[in-house]
């Protein structure tokens, strides 16, 4: 035995401590989630795990993560009894064979007890088929008895009317109770469909495969120790829906704002307090960054050579002509900056973010399907008018005015208006800032009535040589509602494509109460209850007498 063993055999006799350390211990440990945050193109996903640590090296192996967590977006936050510090965070991949099988098993019970109600109902429903035909024979019969009775004046009126009670209350209830069946089979088979989905999920190779987070801790004190850990996943959103309701009276409206959460995380969210935010975390939390803007000349490209018979001596004339303008030309391109960059400026978040906090628990499966969720109830002040085009249409048009009395703004998204319990339509809201007006339609009204009668007479003067086109409008609307309504007629002026062609609104018993640029006309009035209004006007056209117009 060489001197240099003796001398470490010696060492490691006498001093024990600087012998090699045991291994960590490692601690498997399945986290519940305890919050999600989700984002409109993203989720982040907290969970906690408690644990039981004494005095060493511990590794607390958090597993059965989904496989779309972000590495790099894992954060691990630690209290408890226990004195222990965090020396280091490892992301890894594993295998879930034997939890994807108790899935999968999970899953085929319920389907198993599904079935088992689909075979109840369709013995009802067989039940019931032959009550329904057991009355269809009494009816048969009772047709049969009847003609038969009725000759010597049988039966009563008091039995008649018994006997077709009988067959019909019977047949009316059969009929209801196969129905009822009907709906609760198409219900059952749309949960087998998610069902069979989701064992189908299971069963692909990514279910099976997972991700476990390992916490390394040194304790210096025995206690317990909780961990929350959270981290991004992809393919969870949200976005919002409204559904806005007019009171009768016109005076006030109901705003019930709406997320539509969906998420195929691979996992559920089972009983999670959820959180919404409007933030955009692809977006950064700092300004783009401006690149130089470069100007120069405009340099053609040069004539591509002819790539049949080259030519050895022209080849080298050409050249290094070409060599300087391309080479320029190339130096250009290598110094613009790359386009990704401007891309990312464009994706900046519009205005300061606001979380939603869900006030009690949800379940959100991971089915990629939409789970409505209500996030607040709003009562808007409303402002309602009446809108009338009647060159085009004969028909009053209700729009209210309303007010974002929200202490957020309202993110775009569809909105489904009601007036009162009637739904009226859809329509698509854009984005309105708390304090902002915004307007919506809420369909026609028949008790506004509208009436349009046009002339169009051709004049001539002969003095000027020029031709005057007159067009002379009457135009009738009647308030046949209860109240007062303010309301708006629409006409339009149109346009001269030159300056010898004169238009001009003459002979207006009321005078339009707001003239555009683009030749609308508008009279705004207000109508007392059952009040009506008759107003007329004559646009006129003037022109060359020796010119054609087009238009008219």
């Amino acid at each position: 035995m060489s001197l240099r063993h003796l001398f470490m055999l010696f060492c490691t006799c006498l001093c024990p401590g600087i012998a090699l350390a045991a291994p960590p211990t490692r601690i498997p440990a399945q986290a519940t989630i305890s919050a999600v945050t989700v984002y409109q193109d993203r989720a982040q996903v907290t969970r906690s795990v408690t644990v039981p640590l004494k005095p060493g090296s511990q590794i607390i192996a958090v597993e059965g993560l989904p496989v779309l967590l972000q590495d790099d977006s894992v954060r691990v936050d630690a209290k408890g009894t226990a004195r222990a510090t965090i020396t280091g965070i490892e992301v890894k991949r594993s295998f879930l064979t034997q939890t994807a099988d108790k899935r999968i098993k999970e899953i085929e019970a319920e389907l198993k007890q599904l079935e088992r109600k689909l075979g109840g109902l369709d013995a009802r429903k067989a039940g019931l088929a032959a009550q329904k035909g057991f009355v269809d024979s009494i009816k048969v019969a009772w047709g049969e008895r009847i003609s038969q009775q009725l000759a010597v004046g049988k039966p009563t009126t008091t039995e008649l009317n018994e006997a077709m009670g009988f067959v019909g209350s019977n047949t009316v209830k059969v009929e209801d109770q196969q129905r009822d069946i009907e709906q609760e089979k198409q219900a059952i088979k749309e949960q087998m469909d998610a069902l069979k989905r989701k064992k189908q999920e299971a069963t692909g190779s990514y279910r099976k495969e997972s991700k476990t987070v390992e916490v390394a801790v040194e304790t210096a004190k025995e206690g317990k120790l909780t961990l929350d850990l959270s981290g991004v996943v992809n393919q969870a959103t949200w976005e919002p829906s409204y559904d806005v309701r007019l009171a009768l009276d016109g005076t006030s409206a109901e705003l019930t704002y709406r997320a539509q959460v969906r998420q195929q995380t691979g996992e559920d969210w089972n009983n999670v307090p959820l959180t919404l935010s409007t933030a955009r975390p692809a977006s950064g939390g700092a300004p783009p960054t401006l690149y130089p803007w470069r100007i120069s000349f405009y340099r053609p490209m040069p004539m591509a050579m002819p790539a049949a018979a080259p030519m050895r001596s022209y080849k080298k004339a050409a050249m290094p002509v070409m060599a300087e303008s391309t080479k320029a030309d190339m130096a250009m391109e290598e110094e613009e900056p790359a386009p990704a960059a401007f891309q990312t400026a464009q994706a900046a978040a519009e205005g300061t973010s606001i979380a939603f906090k869900i006030p009690k628990p949800v379940d959100i499966p991971s089915d990629n399907t939409r789970h409505s969720t209500v996030i607040a109830l709003e009562k808007l002040p409303v402002s309602t008018e009446y809108g009338t085009v009647p060159k085009l249409s004969p028909v009053a048009y209700l729009t209210a005015e309303l007010v974002n009395k929200a202490g957020w703004p309202l993110m775009p998204g569809t909105v489904k208006i009601f007036s009162g319990n009637t739904f009226v339509g859809s329509a698509d809201m854009k984005q309105v800032a708390s304090g902002e007006k915004f307007t919506l339609p809420f369909g026609s009204d028949d008790q506004i009535t509208v009436k349009r009668e046009e002339l169009k007479q051709h004049k001539e003067a002969g003095m000027f040589g020029k031709n005057r086109m007159g067009y002379r409008s009457t135009v009738t609307v009647t308030n046949f509602r209860k109240e007062a309504q303010t309301i708006s007629v629409k006409d339009q002026l149109p346009l001269a494509g030159d300056s010898e062609i004169k238009i001009s609104l003459e002979e207006a018993t009321l005078q339009p109460t707001e003239k555009k640029d683009d030749g609308t006309l508008i009279w705004k009035m207000k109508l007392a209850a059952g009040e009506k209004k008759v107003f007329s006007y004559e646009i006129v056209v003037e022109y060359p007498k020796d010119r054609e117009v087009t238009g008219l």
